[in-house]
């Protein structure tokens, strides 16, 4: 059994005045908090265990799944709302099974969960990212630092993180507390940094659509696309 932990502790301060309200991950898409969206689509490829780790407003989370239950167990840890993301990954360690995935509670993605577990016991290593491919809008340069370039390339595809991960519980056992005092999320930075040293993270490609938002113009956006995510879900059934 992989539990799956998700993080509902940040302020989304970008988003503001709609989060002096509430916390960024009950904001509502399509008329459901897109934390509740994130966990059916793991209801529905067999995962029921959840750790949400809460911070700002974090009642209101608790109270929304009480009022709303879902076919699932669901269990939560309280780091405080100043804490970084390794500080409440470290914090939920004793809810946590053996490894677990890691999703954003204010990113919907629907991830292969058992290609990625796959892929991660396959490469042997204590983290794998998800990423998904980007097509930069702009020609990138490099320069030799006299002014001369030394590479150009217009429009380039690359690999970029999408906020989920699939994480081994010994890893926290194994990190510094320098790293967990890091606020935001500089310290998961400074670790995936750390096991991409040791060749001990690996990645995980996603080809399908996510949803996130930051400011109240992505919201927007969002809400137009939460139609398409379900479209293209079910096209691929």
């Amino acid at each position: 059994m992989v539990k799956v932990v998700v993080m509902c502790g940040g302020r989304g301060a970008r988003l503001r005045p709609v989060t002096d309200a509430i916390p960024k991950p009950l904001v509502l898409l399509d008329g459901k908090p897109i934390v509740q969206h994130l966990l059916e689509r793991y209801i529905r490829r067999g995962v029921r265990d959840f750790i949400l780790c809460l911070g700002y407003r974090g009642e209101m989370v608790r109270k929304h799944f009480a009022k709303s239950p879902l076919d699932a167990h669901i269990e939560y840890s309280d780091a405080g709302e100043e804490a970084g993301i390794l500080a409440r990954l470290a914090h939920a360690k004793g809810l946590m099974s053996e490894r677990v995935f890691v999703a954003y509670g204010d990113t919907l993605v629907n991830v292969d969960t058992n290609a990625m577990l796959k892929r991660h016991l396959e490469l042997g290593v204590k983290a794998t990212i998800t990423t998904a491919a980007i097509r930069s809008p702009f020609g990138l340069v490099q320069t030799n630092g006299d002014g001369r370039v030394t590479t150009f390339t217009e429009k380039p595809v690359q690999e970029y993180f999408i906020g989920h991960f699939l994480l081994e519980r010994q890893v926290l056992d194994e990190t510094t507390a320098n790293f967990v005092a890091l606020k935001d999320g500089e310290g998961l930075v400074q670790l995936f940094q750390y096991l991409c040293s040791k060749g001990e993270l690996g990645v995980f490609h996603h080809s399908g659509p996510q949803i996130t938002f930051n400011t109240w113009q992505e919201l927007q956006q969002a809400q137009r696309d939460i139609a398409d995510f379900y479209t293209y879900e079910e096209a691929q059934q």
